[in-house]
């Protein structure tokens, strides 16, 4: 050492080789003996370059050491101290190129006793090859284990019950964090503690015994490593926690079996993307923080609730000093945490973004890309640093087959199957040998299996997809986004012939899994680099998915698109069902909709099954029906009924006879209308379909409603509602009967109880584009305000109700004509009929979002 020099100070850093200490803002840092003399050596002699000879002969004079150890301990102190502190020069050696000043020692004729230093640094010269470690020690986490409570628990237990244990998952989830936590938990049930052994900078597989060893605090000089560790293990009772073996799979295999072999007081806790699969090894699988569903409103006194959002607020309360979030920014939040998947690394790299913008601007960027995710710990290794990078790392230790599945697996945009998995491989080995690709990426933490449902589905992270499809070629991602078109278009094509005869339940579990895909594949068709005549196909076989599940208005989206680019080649079938689309029990009522089921009756008549046909002409039939035109229904829905009932019984059918009764209804035949409707059940119940029990119980409310039976008609609502599952009792098919009840309850001059129905209704009903629910619950509403008499408010609600079933030319329901009559009979009671007039007028010159907000106000009313 330098004579005059006391102590160097190096960054953060104070080295005091008297006392063999290393400090780090006041807090001294574990630093072992050989490491603490190789740090010492280069920072003396950081004026030049050290040669690796004389590094070897400074830190292990007159012994003969491999030169894997001098790698392992510079390897331990670059990730002790973090980059830019230890230079390589290739061919050269060493150089210690940080900026040091030296000082003098404070208080240097009082060293501080031996128990006030770290275990390390108390064995100020390292015994001989092959003595026992020093006590365990474990590098101090600086932050707070967030979410995992659960995991420790399960972790502590099965290193209780095996003598290795491998923390599995993906890059970036917290194994490391996780296996620290667990070993400073149980550590106190060893007599010699814990160890910890990185052998994540380490990157030849003969280094892994020699970097235990240095974990240990043990040298192996000229001796075997792998016997040195035995020998130092052998008789001791502690836990070693081996972490970042993914890459060096066999060699940290063959280490942990050969040391439990010999050293039965030993525990070893590994981490790695991938298991080791040594003998005896139990696995947990580390999966990413949970956050709230997507259909989920969270408040900001909700956030502790989640560990993704929990950890966010922490992280960026470190970066700004101060984020006190209120509900507003909650869902915010909750949204980046979702769109990270709730991996830790990419939160902590994502919520110091908010020192430059605001949490909507780091969504709405973090929803296009991930190139926020870029400013890791600087100590971290390279690798570990950035999202992109320890992504990148996974990719790369695969084998050829599982990187080329994976990176075509990037164009999913959800779960997948097998067999979807296959078809876009384009495997020449069939299914099974994708399975065996499949099962080898989840291994390695880079596919997440989903095992609950009637099929395995799989899935990839977010940024993992996002990683995965940059490193395709323009040429190759085409082509696997065009395959995955052609594997939904024969998806949905099997879907659409399965939907009549299927149960609900049975039909949902195998195709509603797949609508981010169809959201994907749809979105590249009609892209700018697509193929608009596999979007159009492929849209054409989607009405029933996106009415399960409710999405009424990315239905009539894709249908318009697609629509529009029908041409000359367009198959009639193809074109038929598009129309048929735009026609059904939620499409906008009317004119449009009258149109677009004559147009798919004259396509399929020229091409199409029975099955379509009966659909088309039912369809038309209730359009009429709607309109008043009970002449131009009757022969349609006849015809529609003997197609059906010509193939086996089915949901189309059930449709048919439930548009035929309110036709029997309307024409005043209410003995044929029960017995359609009774029919109609019956065959709902048979096909198990909740959704056609639920919508023909229904029908018979507004039966017994027509005859003036309100309550009969309350109660089987009621019924209604309740045949179905509480996610269906929010769909769109439904929302007429919540709101007919809502109607009944008017009629008998029951505003408590309808009240919040209806106020539940109108929201659902714009959140679900359904315009006609819309104003149903409008002049429901009006009625309210009439009663409560705001008379002035129920006026310009009824003009522009009146103004919208004029433009629409369609009939009331027998419920909606209800509430219409009793509001019109009130406001008359009360109005002049010029005043009525006046107040009509104004009404029919208001848009919705004006009408919506006058009847909120009397929708919020106690």
């Amino acid at each position: 050492m330098t004579e005059t020099a006391k102590a160097f100070a190096f960054g953060p850093f104070r080295l005091v080789p008297d006392r063999r200490t290393l400090a780090a803002e006041g807090r001294e840092v574990p630093i072992r003996g050989r490491a603490f003399d190789l740090l010492l050596a280069l920072v003396e002699r950081r004026d030049r370059v050290v040669s690796k000879g004389d590094l070897m002969e400074l830190v292990w004079p007159g012994r003969v050491v491999e030169e894997g150890n001098l790698t392992v301990h510079i390897a331990g102190l670059r990730k002790l101290l973090g980059s830019g502190i230890i230079a390589t020069l290739s061919g050269r050696g060493y150089r210690f190129v940080a900026a040091t000043t030296e000082i003098p020692a404070e208080d240097e004729s009082q060293p501080p006793p031996a128990s006030a230093l770290p275990s390390s640094a108390q064995a100020e010269t390292p015994g001989p090859a092959g003595s026992p470690p020093w006590p365990g020690d474990l590098p101090r986490p600086l932050t707070k284990l967030v979410g995992r409570d659960g995991d420790l628990d399960r972790v502590e237990a099965r290193l209780r019950e095996s003598h290795l244990v491998t923390v599995v998952g993906a890059g970036g989830v917290g194994k490391t964090r996780l296996a620290l936590a667990a070993a400073d938990r149980i550590r106190r049930s060893y007599p010699d503690g814990a160890w910890f052994a990185d052998l994540g900078p380490v990157e030849e597989p003969r280094l892994v015994a020699a970097t235990i060893a240095a974990g240990l605090g043990v040298d192996v000089g000229d001796g075997d490593a792998l016997h040195v560790v035995i020998a130092a293990l052998a008789g001791r009772r502690g836990l070693l926690v081996l972490d970042g073996c993914e890459h060096l799979l066999r060699a940290a295999a063959d280490a942990t079996e050969a040391i439990l072999r010999s050293c039965p007081g030993i525990v070893i806790l590994a981490t790695s993307r991938e298991p080791l699969r040594a003998e005896g090894e139990r696995l947990h699988r580390l999966q990413p923080l949970d956050a709230a569903a997507p259909d989920v409103a969270v408040t900001a006194e909700r956030l502790a609730d989640y560990p993704a959002s929990e950890l966010f607020v922490e992280r960026a309360c470190a970066a700004l000093g101060e984020f006190v979030p209120g509900d507003a920014e909650a869902g915010e939040i909750m949204r980046i945490c979702q769109r990270l998947d709730g991996i830790p690394l990419a939160i902590e790299l994502a919520a110091p973004a908010l020192q430059a913008m605001t949490l909507t601007e780091l969504r709405e960027r973090l929803e296009r890309h991930f190139e926020l995710l870029t400013a890791g710990r600087r100590t971290a290794l390279a690798r570990q640093q950035t999202l992109r990078a320890t992504i990148g790392w996974s990719l790369d230790l695969l084998e050829p087959l599982e990187r080329a599945l994976l990176l075509r697996l990037s164009v999913f945009g959800g779960t997948w199957t097998a067999g979807s998995a296959a078809f876009l491989a384009g495997c020449a080995s069939g299914e099974d040998a994708v399975c065996g690709l499949i099962a080898a990426l989840v291994d390695k933490s880079l596919v997440q299996a989903d095992l609950t449902g009637v099929q395995a589905r799989y899935r990839l992270l977010a940024s993992t997809r996002y990683y995965a499809a940059e490193r395709l070629s323009a040429s190759d991602l085409a082509e696997a986004r065009r395959s995955l078109v052609q594997w939904l278009v024969k998806a949905y094509e099997r879907a659409e012939a399965d939907w009549p005869f299927m149960s609900d339940e049975d039909w949902f579990a195998l195709y509603a899994p797949e609508i981010e895909n169809l959201r994907a594949g749809l979105a590249w068709a009609f892209g700018p680099d697509g193929d608009e005549r596999l979007g159009v196909e492929l849209a054409s076989h989607t009405e029933h998915v996106w009415a399960e599940l409710s999405l009424t208005c990315e239905l009539h989206d894709w249908f318009d698109l697609a629509i529009s680019r029908i041409d000359e080649a367009t198959p009639p079938e193809v074109a038929g069902r598009l129309w048929l689309g735009r026609c059904g029990w939620v499409a906008p009522r009317g004119a449009k909709a009258l149109d677009a089921a004559r147009r798919a009756v004259a396509l399929f008549r020229a091409a199409g099954s029975r099955v379509d046909l009966g659909r088309a002409l039912w369809r038309q039939a209730w359009q009429h029906t709607l309109s008043g035109n009970l002449v131009a229904a009757g022969p349609l829905v006849e015809e529609a009924e003997s197609l059906l009932r010509g193939e086996k019984a089915s949901k189309a059918l059930v449709s048919c006879l439930r548009a035929r009764a309110v036709f029997r209804l309307r024409r005043n035949q209410p003995a044929a209308a029960r017995a359609d409707l009774e029919e109609a059940l019956s065959i709902a119940r048979r096909l198990r379909s909740p959704r056609d029990i639920a919508l023909t119980l229904g029908s018979m409310a507004e039966f017994h409603c027509a005859e003036g039976r309100m309550g009969d008609a309350m109660a089987v609502a009621q019924e209604a509602l309740a045949s179905l599952e509480p996610a269906q009792a929010r769909s769109a098919w439904v929302q007429h009967i919540a709101g007919a009840e809502a109607s009944y309850r008017l009629a008998e001059g029951d505003i408590a109880r309808a009240r919040p129905i209806i106020a539940e209704r109108l929201t659902a009903a714009r959140l679900m584009g359904l315009p006609h629910e819309v104003v149903a619950n409008l002049e429901r509403l009006a009625l309210i305000a009439a009663m409560e008499g705001s008379l002035a408010t129920a006026g310009r609600l009824f003009g522009y109700v009146q103004f919208c079933h004029a433009q629409r030319g369609i009939l009331r329901s027998f419920g909606s004509q209800a509430v219409h009559d009793r509001l019109l009979s009130v406001l008359r009671q009360h109005l002049t009929p010029d005043e009525l007039e006046q107040m009509t007028a104004r009404g029919t010159c208001l848009d919705e979002e004006e009408m919506v907000a006058e009847a909120f106000i009397i929708a919020s009313q106690p």
